[in-house]
């Protein structure tokens, strides 16, 4: 899964996002010595560890009990912030005490928001839960009185007619429209009475997208296969057999001389037998227990997710739009909710021969291989045969190439071709896990969990600290399922022409973990994975914007995985893997004609993995603009499978709709935004055939890459900062000319 975490879990409404929803490879570049980073300046011990300014936080003080002590002395400070605001006359206003000021209001409480929801999604826990449950609805409530205060409205109007107004940069006159058009979609000019059924929708959605989010993962921990018997795991490769010994070992199960494997509906557990498994028997069951994930008892989420559809058309139609899908894509590329549904269909409809003979030709060849005759696949031999067929025709297995993906290897070839591109310095800095009430050691940075890496990224041109990020990335108890980018602190930015303060961020994924002694070998999928959200972080670290306010994530939400999507083309191109897939124990490289093998299966049947895609966009876009004709009164899993029927490999098993478990959608900022995937492929298969041409090591292109797009951050409309780069409009063709699609 791929996204910038910027509302789950929790799904807080914060200022910033109530505002801004809507809208060659240089010798040396990474250096791994501790001694070469940015100084590690230890943190002050305070009253309010949440919110006081310190270079990195300090975790094992960021318990849930502190977040209920230090979210009310935020709130006070908010408000005491927002009064001064409030009191100003026409002619006291200028934009740094309106504006800015407004920004910079609710810092502190933005800080305890974003750092208790990184809890909540890293190391999830009882306390952790009812201290969300318990802020959720005082601070939603105050977030959207600030946005249906009467009189900061008319102070923000005031000053935005203000002469000085007129004088404004570039970016701050964006800023200013940015702040009244995001007041008037969140209900500025709405009478009271409607104001405050507003403020009740929004904190009833939150109440029940955090009960959602609480199923899936839930749901997802409650489910374990132990199994005693190997033949039952016949195809499982050696290095999945060992991970699956350990987890069972560590829970109690089985022993050296007669070993248990436990598989789990964790990432590259149960997703992984339902693709090499050859026991149907057992696909079966991994493939029906991820259908327990949001359906049926407890961990039901139908009711959720009508409730939740009701709610967020009601809100839409409050507010002035038709649809919700509407309201959140008017500021964005798309425009509209009908304009993204329309996209999608379009596409669905040129994929639709395609992916229809790709499923007869995968149907016949499953056919032969069972002796049968049949013109439906079961869903749990779906994965199977697609990938054993992929490994016939193009003679390439997926496990054979993860012994040239060593985490330590993968990770110095990445630092290394972006340091080159992009003029930059990754650095490691030496961490410490502690306890509370333990004290970090001089020159430490603290993390959350043992396995939590650190880095530093420094600019090469003038030496700055751009920024740091955490990396955590293997799977465990309490952690949520995916990958992601989680935005953490915007650098302010500097005075005088110096550089902004550095930025902070994390990465967090659930790959392969490491067995025994052994570093984690990746698969080629854990490989993209990795660059993807190196490429959220890259944008994040890159942002050299005027103003705080329109850092990395404040952006056009479907051109937010442009950056991340065209750095996945690095784990595909031999120059590239040259660089990193190495053999974990000779360190000889990817021999050539393996690397040609996996680009054979690049985009071998693709018309069936991008139609799945597709399937989810048109899910989502249509419930939040039909639900009350296609939806409404219906089992929602029958209304589902009607709706994309003519998209789906053709099969005899009824499956229960997606819909139940995508918290992307849900209780993420994917809500009628999941088509942004799809916009995006688009973008970043037309941007890269600007690196092709003048190559995908070279520094030029990707200097023009860093100043048009991924240092502009918000404060540019992103149609201008393509334009920018190519010099042209996106080719609407580009990612079906990519695959093989159209030619």
């Amino acid at each position: 899964m791929r996204w910038i975490d910027a509302g789950a879990p929790g799904n807080f409404m914060t200022l910033r996002t109530l505002l801004l929803t809507a809208l060659c490879v240089a010798p040396g570049a990474i250096v791994q010595a501790a001694e070469s980073a940015p100084a590690v300046v230890q943190p002050v011990e305070s009253a309010h560890p949440y919110f006081e300014d310190m270079p990195y936080p300090a975790w094992s003080r960021l318990t849930a009990e502190q977040a209920l002590k230090d979210a009310p002395v935020a709130l006070q400070l908010a408000t005491a912030r927002l009064d001064a605001i409030r009191e100003l006359t026409p002619e006291q206003m200028t934009f740094e005490n309106t504006f800015i000021a407004l920004g910079e209001a609710t810092r502190e409480l933005e800080r305890v928001v974003d750092y208790l929801r990184t809890r909540a999604a890293v190391l999830d826990a009882p306390d952790v839960r009812e201290a969300q449950s318990s802020l959720m609805p005082e601070l939603n409530q105050f977030y959207s009185s600030i946005m249906a205060d009467t009189r900061l409205w008319k102070v923000l109007c005031a000053a935005a007619d203000c002469p000085w107004a007129a004088q404004l940069s570039t970016q701050q006159k964006m800023l200013v429209q940015q702040t009244l058009d995001g007041f008037r979609d969140n209900g500025a000019e709405l009478p009271e009475d409607k104001k405050a059924r507003k403020t009740k929708i929004e904190q009833e959605i939150s109440q029940l997208t955090i009960q959602f989010g609480k199923n899936v993962l839930d749901a997802t921990n409650a489910w374990e296969l132990i199994v005693t018997d190997k033949s039952r795991l016949t195809g499982m490769s050696d290095n999945w057999l060992a991970a699956a010994a350990a987890e069972a070992a560590a829970r109690g199960h089985g022993t050296p001389e007669s070993p248990a494997w436990r598989i789990s509906l964790k990432a590259g557990s149960a997703g992984s037998v339902l693709r090499d498994c050859e026991v149907e028997a057992t696909r079966k069951l991994c493939w029906e227990a991820q259908l327990t994930i949001g359906k049926g008892g407890q961990y039901d989420n139908a009711a959720i997710v009508g409730r939740v559809m009701e709610l967020r058309a009601e809100l839409a139609q409050l507010l002035g739009f038709a649809t919700y899908a509407d309201y959140k894509t008017h500021h964005r590329m798309v425009n509209s909710g009908s304009k993204a549904l329309g996209f999608v269909d379009n596409v669905m409809e040129r994929l639709a021969p395609a992916f229809r003979a790709e499923c007869a030709e995968l149907i016949a060849y499953a056919n032969e291989r069972r002796g049968e005759k049949s013109d439906t696949m079961a869903p749990w031999n779906l994965r199977y045969y697609l990938n054993e067929y992929t490994q016939k025709k193009c003679a390439y297995d997926p496990e054979s190439v993860r012994p040239y993906f060593a985490c330590e290897n993968v990770l110095k070839g990445m630092f290394s071709i972006f340091s080159g591109l992009y003029n930059i310095s990754v650095t490691e800095l030496p961490v410490v896990c502690l306890q509370p009430g333990q004290s970090c050691p001089e020159g430490k940075v603290e993390v959350w969990h043992p396995e939590v890496r650190m880095f530093a990224i420094t600019d090469n041109a003038n030496g700055a600290h751009l920024g740091s990020f955490y990396l955590d990335l293997y799977p465990r108890a309490g952690k949520r399922a995916g990958a992601w980018v989680s935005p953490l602190r915007a650098g302010a930015p500097g005075k005088d022409g110096a550089p902004h303060a550095p930025h902070l961020a994390s990465i967090t994924a659930n790959f392969t973990r490491p067995v025994g002694n052994q570093q984690a070998l990746f698969s080629h999928m854990d490989v993209q994975t990795l660059f993807h959200e190196f490429g959220h972080m890259l944008h994040a670290m890159l942002t050299d914007t005027e103003l705080a306010a329109h850092w990395s994530s404040n952006i056009a939400w479907d051109f937010m995985e442009l950056p991340s999507t065209i750095n996945e083309n690095w784990t595909w191109e031999p120059e590239a893997l040259a660089l990193y897939a190495r053999h974990y124990e000779t360190g000889e490289p990817m021999p050539a004609e393996m690397v040609a093998q996996l680009n054979a299966g690049r985009h071998f049947m693709p018309a069936l993995s991008m139609m799945r895609q597709f399937c989810l966009a048109k899910l989502d876009l249509e419930m939040h603009m039909n639900y009350a004709q296609r939806f409404a009164g219906r089992d929602i899993d029958e209304a589902s499978a009607e709706l994309l029927a003519p998209w789906q490999m053709p099969s005899d098993v009824d499956e229960p709709s997606y819909m139940r478990r995508l918290s992307h959608c849900m209780t993420g900022a994917y809500a009628a935004g999941y088509y942004s995937y799809q916009w995006a492929d688009v973008l970043a298969a037309d941007a890269y055939r600007r690196f092709k041409e003048e190559g995908i090591l070279n520094p030029a292109p990707a200097a023009a890459f860093r100043k048009a797009v991924l240092s502009v951050g918000g404060s540019k409309h992103a149609i201008d900062a393509f334009r920018d780069f190519m010099g042209r409009e996106p080719d609407p063709d580009a990612h079906l000319k990519a695959c093989g699609i159209l030619k």
